[in-house]
């Protein structure tokens, strides 16, 4: 008598894909930006060097606390370094998207008399930089600080950010899976 056996063969788990879960954290990521740039302005420390750093720590945050949910929650506890490179890289790109869409609306919409401190802040730190600069250069530095430059600045800047902080954080957030040799 033959008998017919199945051997039934379990798929390897297919990776999950980033895309979702990296624009969770980035808007995660943005919304915190976004509170922290009301605070600022409402508690009128627009001009204060340090609170800059905030928003780095922000960005920092998102790409550890993202990047390590999406290791833990969506890989099996196990992340290349390159897989962990790109979500963080793609987790700050959408927070910088949103929060440059953000950066637009808030200086053209919520609070227009900002804009004006931002150019002063520019012009002050322009001349700290080089005391010598002419009007005419001094003039072309207050031209850039408009919506559209910030906002744009805000998405190249935050990404390029991203991306080399999600350099550093990867070395300690990649956890290699032993079945895989």
């Amino acid at each position: 008598m033959e008998t017919n056996e199945t051997i039934e063969m379990t798929p390897e788990p297919q990776a999950a894909p980033m895309a979702r879960p990296a624009f969770y954290y980035g808007l995660l990521t943005a919304i915190a930006l976004m509170l922290l740039t009301l605070l600022i302005y409402f508690a009128n420390l627009m001009e204060a060097k340090w609170v800059g750093w905030i928003g780095y720590l922000l960005l920092l945050a998102g790409i550890l606390i993202g990047t390590k949910a999406f290791r833990d929650e969506y890989r099996g506890g196990f992340l290349s370094y390159g897989a962990a490179l790109g979500f963080g890289t793609l987790t700050i790109f959408f927070a910088s998207l949103i929060t440059g869409a953000f950066t637009y609306l808030f200086y053209t919409l919520i609070a227009p008399d900002a804009l004006a401190v931002a150019r002063q802040v520019a012009e002050t730190n322009a001349l700290q930089a080089n005391p010598n600069m002419t009007d005419q250069q001094l003039d072309m530095v207050t031209k850039m600080v408009n919506p559209l430059v910030m906002t744009i600045s805000t998405v190249f800047s935050y990404t390029f950010l991203g991306f080399v902080m999600s350099l550093i954080t990867s070395i300690f957030l990649k956890k290699k899976d032993p079945l895989e040799g």
